[in-house]
């Protein structure tokens, strides 16, 4: 018979589990072990193993030993109301364990309290076990020896842990009831353990089905695994003697609550989106948009700059529509083998269109890995095995998806829902055994594409100089379709919104993407002007590349640095042809999303040392990696923020989640030469939290045996930092304003929402008044000032923020040219008098005509 002794997760108060405040626990319901009233805040392996499942909710984990003895951890009791706040994983299901490695942290005074009490259980949960040797009765420390577990020959059979849904093997009586669950928290330890224990003298098999998924019923740690949640449609089915019945008494056990709560009208709540039956989601009506513009009537709509430049061309719509697909399959053994196929064939051309574009490799690397996902692919299977069609389960399956993305608050995590939305339509597609779409490499030279959403496989086969310019009633100024069009040099206007369906195919129009403006039907002089100024535009553009490597003075010689904002490392040797002096601001997020864990300190070393090597020593600011509750990351769990714009997000995350803010440190650190990089921390309120940061850089540079010291920066997004930049800038070294957020807190405008996104201008007074107010706050300790935002990229704003004192624009690399031979035409008098004059308007549009006045060519 193995034993093992488990080592205390806590430190604290060890007592037995008949004294926990929790009858499920007290009475052994959910398996013998004992329990600690903790004095830490982190939850530690008892032993060495395998984490079978952390709860949804954060507050519990099960760890499998060897020997297969299942160790549930559970913090606190009623802790699962808490739907995980206050509490942060540190690992994930599957991943192999140490004892002593840290599991969960928590916040003891939020959690203790909310909750109704912070002790906390380990238990053995699975038969063929028993424990002996309890410590309790004393303090405990964590690590100490805690008790000791025999066996290893009679675990549970049937399914240990929740699993993907498939039909039971076996023969002789079946039974099958469907419910819905009615209880608030879902099936946390308490009811599950309920629903284990009326199971269990059961001799045949007892299994939960939800959605996708199945559990063992007589497994507590497989219940809770499942993660339900309330509203949630199960369906029960026993196999044995007299399962029927079996069913049915099990069903209405978990209609009358387990021994929680009943939620009245729970069947109301339930979320047909969620289960892997429901039909994808249909449009909703139509809201009138009105009927097609008339030739002649000339109109405006104004969106969201998102490629800069002008164009005049003729329209050709892309808006699409939605083919409904055939519910019913003809079985799992034609629709499986018919959606394997298909998806072979989207990814051959995804291999493909990187080949076209190999600069753009990661895109499609990335949509590779979205096909890849489990859930995907497993969500599916599963339709596909209830009876449906290869399509209509893929298209349920995809937007279901797509949808959960699209609702994320961040901008740049919603957009990768186009990601899947194309991918969607590609297997389609391939279902079809239709040739793939040659999206729009075959559109007339000229022409300017409208479309709700350009998809990245629209423009994957496009010939550059092919378009004329993108308009896009929806979508954002960072999705991956964008990114490609200003590979193309395509100037792109996003957030253009439904009106922009009413513009006709054929109709003359003037994008540009300089101001984010759309022009229907424009006048013939309109036209005719508009042409030569973009010719003339284009033959200047070649012009200033010719002397773009040379550095930037104005007229009357003051110097301006011209540096890039970079997002990966194929950025870096353009930015360096376009003339860029050092990267402003490298966004490391593309490190971290569309992966499944965080990259190691090597793996961001690596990607660091090349952008620097590429840079050939120009300056290199890094900044740390900015998410939070807004970018969420699968590998970093948060809690939920009803506002996570204003929550849990920059630096933030960084303090709470030190070791991952150390490593990103360390990484730049071991970069070579010493001094090239330096390093910026988002979302910074306040003096205090990047003391906070310099305190582990410079702890962190004496481990690695560096001498020199690095300068560390502060970002300016927040509007207190600009009003106590004089604070902030004691224990920066520089200060770098990202006017995109900043102009969002300033004017309280999502800039992820389209309803307002056209509205959100950087060049608003409020926001040029915060400027001079950080500029001013900064000189009273010398520090440089650069601006890292949208603004930076845009010409018109070049001039006022050099008026207000800004001597560093980090710019979208392919306007850094334009940029620099535009500042070296202007004088210093002239841009601190329209900076004055602006800061006196009373709106962004104001301050544009003020601009524009001053310097026509604009």
């Amino acid at each position: 018979m193995t034993a093992i002794t488990l080592a205390a997760p806590l430190a604290g108060w060890a007592m037995p589990l008949s004294e926990v405040p929790d009858p499920a626990f007290a009475q052994g319901l959910v398996g013998t072990g004992m329990a600690i009233d903790p004095t830490v805040n982190e939850l530690r392996s008892p032993c060495d193993g395998t984490v079978l499942s952390i709860h949804r909710a954060r507050h519990a984990c099960t760890v499998r030993t060897a020997s297969g003895a299942e160790v549930l951890l559970h913090l606190g009791v009623d802790t699962v109301g808490l739907n995980g706040e206050g509490f942060t994983a540190h690992v994930r299901d599957g991943q192999s364990v140490k004892t002593g490695d840290r599991l969960i942290s928590f916040d003891m005074d939020l959690v203790g309290s909310r909750a109704q009490s912070l002790v906390s259980m380990m238990v053995v949960v699975n038969d063929g076990y028993t424990v002996d040797g309890q410590s309790v009765d004393r303090e405990i420390a964590a690590g100490d020896a805690a008790m000791t577990v025999h066996g290893g020959s009679g675990a549970d059979a049937g399914l240990p842990a929740a699993g993907p849904d498939s039909e039971e093997e076996g023969e002789g009586e079946t039974g099958e009831r469907s419910v819905v669950l009615p209880i608030a928290n879902g099936l946390h330890a308490r009811p599950a353990a309920a629903l284990v224990a009326a199971t269990k003298a059961y001799p045949g098999t007892v299994t939960l089905h939800c959605r996708d998924r199945r559990a063992n019923a007589k497994s507590v740690v497989a219940l809770m695994g499942l993660g339900t949640v309330l509203g949630d449609r199960l369906t029960v089915r026993a196999a044995g003697p007299g399962a029927q019945d079996m069913a049915e008494s099990i069903a209405v056990l978990i209609e009358g609550g387990l021994g929680d709560p009943v939620v009245a009208g729970a069947g109301s709540q339930a979320a047909p989106a969620a289960s892997p039956a429901a039909a994808p989601a249909q449009p909703a009506a139509e809201e009138e948009i009105g009927a097609p513009f008339a030739a002649g009537e000339e109109v405006l709509l104004k969106g969201t700059i998102a490629v800069p430049g002008q164009a005049v061309g003729t329209v050709a719509r892309r808006f699409r529509t939605t083919a409904r697909v055939v519910e019913q399959g003809a079985g799992a053994q034609v629709e499986e083998p018919r959606l394997r196929r298909a998806l072979e064939r989207v990814v051959a051309g995804l291999t493909q269109s990187a080949q076209r574009m190999p600069e753009h490799a990661a895109i499609f690397q990335a949509h590779r890995e979205l096909l890849d996902d489990p859930e995907l692919l497993d969500g599916a299977l599963a339709d596909i095995r209830s009876g449906k069609s290869a399509e209509w389960s893929w298209q349920c399956t995809a937007r279901r998806q797509a949808d959960a993305l699209a609702a994320l608050a961040d901008p740049r995590m919603a957009e990768r829902a186009a990601d899947l939305r194309d991918l969607e339509q590609q297997v389609l597609t391939a279902l079809s055994g239709k040739e793939p779409d040659v999206g729009l490499a075959e559109l007339p030279a000229g022409s300017i594409v409208l479309a709700d959403e350009i998809l990245p496989s629209d423009l994957a086969g496009v010939p550059a100089g092919r378009l004329a310019g993108i308009g896009m009633a929806h979508g954002g100024p960072t999705s991956h379709a964008v990114i490609l069009a200003a590979a193309l040099g395509v100037p792109t206007v996003v957030a253009l919104g439904r009106q922009a369906e009413r513009v006709p195919d054929g109709a003359p129009v003037v994008i540009d993407g300089n101001r984010g403006e759309l022009l229907v039907f424009p006048p013939e002089d309109t036209l005719a002007a508009t042409r030569t100024a973009v010719a003339a535009r284009t033959a200047r553009r070649e012009e200033n590349r010719r002397s773009s490597r040379e550095e930037c003075r104005m007229a009357d010689g003051t110097r301006i640095e011209v540096f890039a904002n970079l997002g990966r490392v194929s950025d870096a040797p353009g930015a360096v042809v376009e003339g860029a002096e050092g990267c402003g601001l490298l966004r490391t997020e593309f490190l971290f999303l569309e992966r499944q864990s965080a990259p190691t300190e090597d793996e961001q070393y690596q990607q660091y040392q090349q952008i620097a090597d590429a840079l050939e020593g120009r300056p290199l600011v890094i900044r740390t990696l900015d998410v939070g509750g807004d970018k969420p990351l699968s590998y970093l769990p948060l809690p939920k923020e009803e506002n996570p714009v204003l929550g849990l997000r920059g630096v933030r995350v960084g303090l709470r989640e030190p070791e991952l803010l150390r490593a990103q440190i360390r990484a730049i650190l071991r970069v070579k030469p010493a001094g090239v990089c330096r390093i910026m921390v988002p979302m910074i309120a306040s003096p205090s939290e990047l003391q906070a940061v310099r305190a582990m850089v410079d702890e962190e540079r004496l481990r690695l045996g560096r001498a020199e010291p690095i300068e560390l920066g502060a970002m300016i997004e927040v509007p207190a930092a600009a009003l106590i930049a004089d604070r902030i800038g004691a224990v920066a070294d520089f200060l770098s304003i990202g006017t995109n957020d900043l102009t969002q807190y300033v004017l309280a405008m999502d800039r992820g929402n389209p309803h307002v996104a056209a509205q959100l201008d950087a060049l608003h007074p409020g926001v040029l008044r915060l400027i001079r107010l950080a500029v001013m706050g900064a000189k009273t300790h010398d520090r440089v000032v650069a601006v890292c935002g949208g603004s930076a990229s845009d010409p018109m704003a070049a001039p006022l923020l050099i008026g207000l004192g800004v001597t560093e624009l980090s710019a979208t690399p392919a306007v850094i040219a334009d940029l620099k031979a535009f500042i070296r035409t202007l004088r210093m008098e002239d841009c601190r008098r329209v900076a004055e004059a602006a800061l006196g308007t009373d709106s962004a549009d104001e301050v544009r005509r003020l601009v524009t006045e001053t310097w026509p060519a604009l």
